[in-house]
């Protein structure tokens, strides 16, 4: 077995059978945890004196990249006594005697997707004294031949091993078609995609069709990663690698770019919880006004979704294979988390959300495409009464707090904002001092509400461009806010877009 990278890494699984080697790419690697299923895409058959073949296959040749024999061995079939017949059946029972993978495995062909081109088939382990249900490949990365990584080899590149290959000379033409389906022109990069928007709706359901995720309390971004370039911008169009720098790394996180994929910037607790305050604490200035000096929370990024994949816009494939690809492409540890999903049970996993006191869960349709628009295909199921506000203005503090009392905040209907209380808690004096920085620049003499509020100390209003996160009870009949707790300020948000949010019947057909 050789890891491969090439337009994006893989594992090369091949058998001696009849004098050459049946091959398979295995685009996420072999595995020892049993039952886990791998994609193993049968390709064409090699020659014996490829298997001991680590270096560089040059530009111009197929399957230009870098390679190392991953694994080695011996093998044999415990089903059958033909290996060729096997695969002409569609199925291989058999044992591998390697330095890293032994015991009982099984490839068997599936039927390929839709649009989906070649012959997919699955690899996996079964059951034995040799599965390990801990197993990483991420942790088995050194050649058996030479102890190199691909990192290694890479860095060494000018003086690797080369192999050249002349595919244009099979006499089948096979290897000029598919070199040729390889230099068809790649889809432009949707490098200005704006987000897939949920609508909320009053509760959980269960449904075949949908697929249900928790939903991440942090700042939504879509990425663009490159080789030599990453842009990650809020869906109100702001940059936010200024913000999270470490995030420029993104390039190391993917098997195969340029990818674009959309997510949320989050800091997790210790229990592995979404934390929307430990996520504002980064940009929280000290007592001096100068950025905190203590180590920031870090940040990972979730990604849900995936708009662009080796060379294809696929925003309009199925949900399904987008999560399945996007899943694919991730290298584990690097900053990036797939967010995993259940199918069917979205009232099993809200009851978890509100057990483990998450913000709700999203629910999707399986079958949806990526509209960078709102929509019913997608929809947010929520836990607690939260959401965002304008802020027009402040109050004057009382007793022993300093800068300001309360926070006044409202709401757009179209072109006209709409009071919705006053937010007094939430606050420490840290951050009392660091709103009050932001706010003061902002400062006008009228209200910017349509509906004048009347708070319980003089007001100072402010122009409605800052947009925070307020947790509450409920509404009054007055449609003012009860029990307002300040949750953070929202950087990635547009004040017109902030709405009150009336959730709708939770009708899967709708």
């Amino acid at each position: 077995m050789q890891e491969h990278r090439a337009t994006r890494l893989h594992w090369d699984f091949r058998l001696e059978a009849a004098g050459t080697m049946p091959s398979w790419a295995v685009t996420r690697g072999p595995t020892l945890v049993p039952l886990e299923k791998r994609l193993a895409m049968h390709v064409e058959d090699h020659p014996l004196d490829y298997q001991t073949f680590e270096g560089v296959i040059p530009e111009g040749n197929y399957g230009a990249g870098e390679v190392i024999v991953w694994d080695n061995g011996t093998w044999e079939l415990v089903e059958g006594d033909d290996p060729v017949a096997e695969i002409a059946k569609g199925k291989l029972k058999f044992v591998l005697h390697g330095k890293k993978l032994k015991g009982l495995f099984t490839l068997v062909k599936i039927k390929p997707r839709e649009g989906e081109h070649g012959e997919p088939w699955l690899l996996f382990k079964d059951r034995d004294e040799f599965s390990d249900p801990t197993w990483k490949i991420e942790d088995h990365a050194e050649s058996v031949k030479s102890g190199k990584t691909l990192a290694d080899l890479q860095r060494s590149r000018k003086d690797a091993p080369i192999w050249k290959s002349n595919r244009s000379a099979a006499p089948d033409g096979t290897a000029v078609k598919r070199a040729a389906r390889r230099a068809v022109a790649t889809d432009p990069i949707p490098r200005d995609a704006k987000p897939m928007l949920t609508t909320l709706v009053d509760a959980p359901f269960d449904d075949p069709r949908w697929l249900f995720e928790l939903k991440w309390d942090g700042y939504r971004g879509i990425a663009v990663v490159e080789a030599d370039r990453v842009t990650l911008t809020s869906r109100n169009g702001k940059d936010l690698l200024h913000q999270f720098p470490e995030m420029k790394a993104l390039a190391g996180a993917f098997r195969s770019i340029p990818v674009v994929v959309d997510g949320e910037l989050c800091v997790l607790d210790e229990q592995g919880r979404p934390d929307f305050q430990l996520l504002q604490s980064r940009d929280k200035p000290d007592v001096r006004g100068q950025k905190q000096r203590r180590k920031p929370s870090p940040v990972v990024y979730v990604v849900f979704d995936l708009l662009y994949a080796d060379g294809r816009d696929v925003r309009e494939r199925p949900l399904d294979d987008r999560k399945r690809l996007l899943e694919e492409l991730i290298v584990p540890d690097r900053g990036v988390l797939y967010s995993k999903h259940v199918l069917e049970h979205g009232k099993e996993l809200f009851h978890h959300a509100v057990q483990r006191g998450l913000e709700g869960i999203v629910g999707k349709q399986r079958a949806s495409p990526y509209r960078s628009a709102r929509s019913r295909e997608w929809v947010k199921i929520k836990a607690k009464q939260r959401q965002e506000f304008v802020i027009g203005g402040w109050t004057e503090p009382r007793g022993s707090r300093k800068e300001f009392g309360s926070l006044l905040v409202g709401y757009y209907e179209g072109d006209v904002l709409h009071y919705a209380g006053h937010v007094g808690s939430g606050y420490d004096g840290e951050l009392l001092s660091s709103l009050m920085k932001k706010l003061d620049p902002l400062a006008r003499k009228t209200s910017p509400f349509a509906d004048m509020p009347k708070p319980n100390t003089p007001a100072h209003f402010v122009r409605p461009e800052l947009v925070c996160e307020v947790a509450f009870a409920e509404w009054t009949r007055e449609n003012i806010l009860r029990q307002p707790v300040f949750v953070g300020l929202r950087i990635d948000k547009d004040a017109k877009s902030v709405v009150r949010e009336r959730p709708q019947h939770a009708d899967p057909d709708a």
